[in-house]
């Protein structure tokens, strides 16, 4: 590929490539996510986010990831019956179907007007999800559909970083980290896989650090940055930290620019808490209202500091395992930190990371993440650690001899991440891993076995 000269161009770029690669990846991890695409069609249709159009597929998904709500009552699972005097509603959050629907509308407009020329091919029509997806049948394709919104949400969110690095980097090097980061973590085996929370609330993390990082920063900026940040948390609750953590750095770095940026964060929270008191009775949908379990004794503490163990270093849930190439972002700090380098943006950041980690690690019953691939929980900080090799990259070019050793070890941690990473989005047999040989939510300890590797499925057989 032909990188241009220039950084727009160049993030264009990026945003094609990515988007490619990542549509065409086969794997698809719809499980959580599978309502996303009928509560889109809902705002779109019927300008309402309620799923009771949709009653017998519930039934058909034995009533999963839905609830009945009567105000400001909430009931999940089959209790819920027929929701009589009540609205079926998406448990998990509203977010990720709101900002997908522009994407549903487009693809649906699309299929529709390429319709008589697809039913030209019936070499297409192989499977019946794929049947459906042609057919513009939007609900029986979902998985299709979640992968090609899902997709784009990454490329944005590549283009975005490629713009970022590129304030501190040659052009070149910035393609290379938004590479990085679409290839070489989570972003291509889980976050693209489906409409999970995952790929918006990446991309609203990076749009709010690029925002807040450019030079000329005026009030425009900080309204946007408020905007994103606040909206992440409507994508995802643990995004509350990263909303909370760049307040304090605008109070800390940009205080003159604290109204504008609370300002935007408000109308947005506010929207969020509007609608949820209209739909719910309350301020707080049951999915945000969820108490962490009760840590009661030592053996609650130690499963705590296990679940962190695991998130970092398993060998079937750990982020430094499946993507070692972020053992260099430790270096991008200890070097941004040594040198100032917008300061203090790095530590807040390697603040908010280990925040993350400690809510992972004390909320999640289910740390494992369920039946996913890899470091799904902490996916998020993926565009944290990316962004925290700009400085050591930076040095790298700074030095007149270039530190071999050290580039021929990145070089090989890159390379790693993307073997792992490419196995998740491209293999299915590494997502059978979670049921095989046993569930993997009944027998959580599968994450620290070394000798059933789920990366390794499909190439090394047990």
């Amino acid at each position: 590929m032909k990188i241009p000269d220039n950084a727009r161009g160049a993030a264009a770029a990026v945003f094609g490539l990515v988007f490619f690669i990542h549509a065409l990846s086969p794997v698809s991890s719809s499980g959580d996510s599978r309502w996303t695409v009928p509560v889109a069609l809902s705002l779109i249709e019927r300008g309402d986010t309620n799923l009771d159009e949709y009653l017998e597929l519930v039934r058909k998904n034995d009533y999963y990831g839905a609830e009945c709500v009567r105000p400001p009552v909430a009931v999940r699972g089959p209790a819920m019956g027929d929701c009589g005097g009540g609205h079926i509603y998406n448990w998990y959050p509203i977010g990720v179907p709101v900002l997908a629907a522009p994407m549903v509308f487009l693809v649906r407009f699309a299929l529709e007007l390429a319709g008589p020329w697809l039913t030209r091919l019936p070499q297409l029509h192989n499977h019946p999800v794929v049947e459906a997806f042609l057919r513009a049948d939007l609900v029986g394709g979902r998985a299709l559909v979640e992968i090609v919104a899902a997709s784009v949400f990454i490329a944005l969110t590549a283009a975005f970083m490629a713009l970022l690095a590129g304030r501190f980097l040659p052009v070149r090097w910035a393609v290379g980290l938004a590479f990085v980061f679409a290839f070489a973590t989570p972003a291509w085996s889980t976050a693209s896989r489906a409409l999970w929370q995952h790929g918006p609330s990446m991309l609203m993390t990076t749009v709010t650090i690029w925002l807040l990082t450019g030079e000329n920063r005026r009030a425009l900026h900080f309204v946007g940055a408020g905007a994103a940040a606040g909206y992440s948390y409507v994508v995802r609750p643990t995004n509350f930290l990263f909303l909370l953590v760049m307040a304090l750095f605008i109070v800390h770095r940009h205080r003159r620019f604290l109204p504008a940026f609370s300002a935007a964060a408000f109308v947005v929270l506010g929207g969020f808490l509007a609608y949820n008191l209209s739909t719910y009775g309350r301020f707080f949908s049951s999915y945000y209202s969820q108490p962490p379990p009760p840590l009661e004794s030592w053996q609650d503490l130690a499963s705590v500091l296990h679940s962190l163990a695991a998130q970092l270093v398993s060998p079937n849930r750990g982020l430094l395992i499946f993507s070692p190439v972020f053992l260099f972002s430790l270096l991008g700090l200890w070097q941004a930190l040594r040198t100032r380098w917008l300061a203090p943006l790095p530590a807040y950041l390697a603040v908010l990371a280990a925040l993350q980690l400690a809510v992972v690690a004390r909320y999640y019953t289910v740390w494992t993440g369920g039946h996913s691939y890899g470091p799904r929980l902490t996916g998020d900080l993926s565009p944290l650690l990316v962004f925290l090799l700009i400085p050591l990259c930076a040095q790298w070019i700074r030095r007149p001899v270039a530190p071999r050793p050290a580039l021929w070890l990145f070089g090989a941690a890159l390379a790693f991440s993307v073997f792992v990473h490419a196995r998740g989005a491209l293999s299915v047999e590494t997502h059978r891993w979670n049921i095989d040989p046993v569930n993997l939510d009944l027998y959580q300890q599968r994450v620290w076995d070394w000798r059933d590797l789920q990366f390794l499925r499909g190439i090394v057989i047990r």
